[in-house]
């Protein structure tokens, strides 16, 4: 009896681990490559603050001014500790709508 109900079981499992790697990965109608870019300009982003935090001990824009940023990107600065100990900056482009990358001491995330 038990070998009856593993067998819809495991056939459930599998259909599912099919359906899953059929669903798409991206967004519809985004370039993969924008994405790839935008990734890379918030890890920049990201790296540069630590290495503003290890030299100065607090966490500063200033680090930034010169960051290469995509065309049509922009970082966004939308919490800063008064002290400098914690930060999160947003990553926005409006050659990928409706995407946004998140940027603190944690990492970064894509939302």
């Amino acid at each position: 009896m038990r070998t009856k109900r593993v067998g819809p079981l495991l056939l459930a499992i599998v259909l599912s681990l099919l359906a899953a790697a059929c669903a798409p990965t991206t967004l519809p109608g985004v370039d993969d490559a924008a994405l790839d870019e935008l990734q890379t300009t918030a890890e920049i982003l990201f790296h540069r603050m630590e290495l503003g935090y290890l030299e100065s001990g607090i966490y500063t824009t200033n680090v930034l001014v010169d960051a290469p940023i995509p065309e049509g990107a922009r970082w966004t600065l939308q919490e800063f500790a008064t002290d400098g100990s914690d930060y999160l900056l947003v990553l926005t482009s409006s050659r990928v709508e409706g995407v946004s990358w998140r940027v603190s001491p944690g990492g970064v995330s894509r939302r």
